[in-house]
């Protein structure tokens, strides 16, 4: 990709936009019995309020680290060693759609039907992690700890 810090800002705009998805299901208990919430946190909205905030603030951070990733803020702690982690983490979790395809081309058969709900969000945690690891790949020189702080040019003699 010509411009990597492209593919950061559009993953951290992913993560964000699930933020507020998260924030948005856990206000309603209803809304989170569609997206499989389990009957504890059902049972007890203060829990399921108080979980899905925290959720919700993990995914604004990851946004936040694409978006220092890019260059649109500033660095951020353990900036590749995040981006890797993020990538790698939606990534493993959004491959769960490959199967779920393979079910519903009829490739694969399986014992209970394929939820669209699962297809789409395991689709965009997939998108989402492919687009933090070719952010990563693409700007990997640029985002090193040394030269973002411009310590590599000041040298003495």
């Amino acid at each position: 990709m010509k411009h990597p810090h492209i593919s950061l800002v559009l993953a951290g705009v992913l993560s964000f936009g699930m933020a507020v998805f998260q924030a948005a299901i856990s206000c309603v208990p209803a809304w989170s019995a569609y997206f499989g919430a389990r009957g504890e946190l059902l049972s007890n909205p203060a829990l399921l309020l108080a979980a899905g905030l925290l959720v919700s603030i993990i995914l604004v951070i990851f946004g936040l680290y694409g978006l220092s990733g890019a260059g649109v803020i500033r660095r951020l702690p353990l900036l590749r060693l995040g981006l890797l982690g993020i990538g790698l983490g939606y990534t493993l979790y959004g491959i769960n759609v490959v199967p779920q395809l393979l079910v519903l081309a009829g490739i694969v058969s399986a014992p209970q039907p394929v939820l669209m709900r699962n297809v789409i969000v395991f689709s965009v945690l997939l998108v989402a992690g492919l687009l933090y690891l070719t952010g990563l790949a693409g700007g990997w020189k640029r985002l090193s700890a040394r030269v973002a702080g411009g310590v590599q040019g000041a040298r003495s003699t």
